[in-house]
């Protein structure tokens, strides 16, 4: 029988909670949306702030991270640096835009976050890390 670690819900809301309150920090910004996904890229939790237009890339950006195993800006130079293409890959979910972040315990991948919405996915990263630190793992 196999020990798997994994995330839990109580986890996931934590995560969002984390990352609204990192957010509000600087809340004059476009309004964001928030995903959690486990290892497999299922979601466990999603959020969209008030007034976020639309939702936009933070599931695909959880889900890159954690089907890939790394962050999607890792993923988005892996991709550069080899001259693939994301289409290679055969999978539509797949995104190479900063702002997916891989959740690892013990050195392995229980799951990911993503953030979508800002004009930088650097700034949508640093949101998602935020919501990492609230795991406790």
């Amino acid at each position: 029988m196999y020990n798997k670690a994994m995330l839990s819900l109580e986890q996931a809301q934590n995560a969002i909670t984390a990352m609204v309150a990192d957010f509000n920090r600087d809340p004059n910004r476009r309004k964001v949306d928030m995903a959690v996904v486990d290892d497999a890229g299922n979601l466990l939790a999603y959020a969209r702030m008030d007034r976020c237009l639309r939702p936009t890339f933070a599931i695909r950006k959880a889900y890159t991270s954690a089907v890939r195993s790394m962050d999607t800006a890792a993923f988005a130079e892996q991709l550069s640096s080899t001259g693939r293409s994301i289409e290679s890959f055969g999978d539509a979910q797949l995104i190479a835009l900063p702002g997916g972040v891989a959740v690892i315990h013990e050195g392995v991948v229980v799951g990911a976050i993503g953030v979508g919405g800002l004009p930088s996915g650097l700034d949508d990263e640093a949101i998602a890390k935020a919501g990492v630190a609230a795991l406790g793992i």
